[in-house]
């Protein structure tokens, strides 16, 4: 198989990057042997009550916020059911093992070459396979389907653009993709995109995005509150910006300190970025303080302070508190990040026009009234002020919005009857 030529020569190439980025992300741990299917570490051995759990493969923090939400109700639903949570990232696991979903142990998701993997499905002896969204793995499915354990793809999704790349090679793929056994769309728009790429179409059913069902709530840090960490910035209007990238904090903070009072919070997505951060809205004038050490940086005229959250795993409890929310990767880069942990927290939301990574939803959203769309500073300063002095446009912006959203409600439930309904018998 050209696959399995092939990914030693990568691996071999790209592990002295990834270890670095395991180690700047606090990763680095005897657990990662996990990714060579090494068990003999700090992992427990699975009781022998724990085999056949059900396997859920998510690839970093918003993947594993979504295995959490399938994995929470799945439990609720059936009790007995046993749970293995295996994560490809760093940040992913130390996120998901900070609070893991009831009746769920979290590891490293093995390397995708064949001795790992058969170690791996050798030691867990799983009933089913659920991976999230797009990461499908040929070795994993090979091997899985030569054991006669299904393969499931919840929350499935396929851009235009990707789906267009992996239609040219549906010769090469369509193999591995027919092996599925199910596969739950995030809309019916995936459907002919998926089924274009090699997956049979009897499996593929439009089930909404468990990502954005607002009938269950993306989980956070374990017993984690944010207010002793608000506290200090006062008592005026809390104004947040979620997963920012690479230009993003410097303009949302000279925006955003134009709010009689405001007080300003940062979650940057990559929290590695934080010195760079840190020197950039020093620069501009501003105090940082850091969630992680509460360590203060000072210029030595400060406009504001700014709290930059560079911790894992707490914004959802951070989001909570918003009073506002701009999100991130909209306005100096493409794609997006998530905006519906604001919505869903009935947060009145602005994005920058960037958001492709969350379509149809992003439409959907401005078609509907229910996001603010900005394209520079000045427009970002305009809506804040706009939000801040009109308390009905805030609440009507925060309720199209959410109307928006009922569109995937139920989508979580509909995603585990379905799985379930794989399982052996008996």
């Amino acid at each position: 198989m050209l696959f399995n030529l092939l990914l030693p020569i990568l691996a071999v190439v790209a592990a002295p990057f990834w270890l670095k980025k395991a180690k700047r992300r606090g990763g680095l741990s005897r657990r990662l042997l996990e990714k060579l299917a090494n068990y003999d570490c700090e992992s427990p051995s699975p009781s022998p009550g724990a085999h056949h759990p059900i396997c859920v493969h998510a690839v970093s923090v918003g993947e594993a916020n979504i295995a959490h939400k399938l994995i929470a109700l799945w439990s609720e639903r059936y009790p007995e059911q046993r749970f293995l949570l295996a994560v490809s990232t760093t940040t992913g696991f130390n996120h998901a093992e900070s609070s893991p979903p009831p009746q769920t142990e979290v590891l490293y998701a093995p390397l995708d070459f064949a001795p790992f993997i058969k170690r791996y499905l050798r030691r867990y002896r799983p009933n089913l396979i659920v991976l999230i969204e797009q990461e499908v793995w040929p070795n994993l499915m090979h091997y899985a389907g030569k054991n006669g354990t299904p393969v499931a793809l919840a929350n499935a999704r396929l851009s235009q653009k990707s789906g267009w790349r992996l239609a040219k090679l549906k010769p090469l793929l369509g193999p591995m993709y027919r092996k599925l056994s199910w596969v739950g769309a995030q809309t019916g728009e995936d459907q002919p995109r998926l089924q274009a790429i090699g997956i049979a179409p009897e499996t593929i059913h439009a089930t909404g995005s468990i990502k954005f069902d607002p009938a269950h709530e993306t989980p956070c840090s374990a017993n984690f509150d944010p207010k002793p960490f608000l506290t200090p910035l006062g008592e005026g209007p809390l104004l947040m910006a979620l997963s920012t990238h690479a230009g993003e904090e410097v303009i949302f903070a000279r925006a955003a300190s134009e709010v009689p009072d405001a007080r300003l919070v940062i979650i940057p997505r990559h929290m590695e970025r934080r010195a760079e951060i840190v020197e950039q809205l020093n620069t501009a004038g501003f105090t940082v303080t850091l969630r992680s050490t509460g360590e203060i940086f000072s210029p030595e005229q400060a406009i504001t302070t700014i709290l930059l959250v560079d911790s894992t795993g707490e914004m959802p409890a951070f989001t909570k508190e918003a009073d506002i929310a701009f999100i991130g990767k909209t306005l100096t880069a493409h794609g997006g990040q998530n905006p519906c942990e604001a919505i869903g927290a009935g947060v009145p939301t602005i994005a920058g026009p960037n958001l492709e990574n969350f379509e149809p939803l992003a439409t959907e959203l401005r078609n509907g009234g229910g996001i603010t769309t900005t394209r520079n500073e000045e427009e970002l300063k305009k809506a804040l002020l706009e939000l801040y002095h009109d308390s009905s446009k805030k609440d009507s912006l925060s309720k199209a919005a959410l109307k928006t959203l009922e569109s995937h409600r139920g989508a979580t439930e509909r995603s585990v009857e379905a799985l379930v309904s794989l399982l052996p018998k008996g």
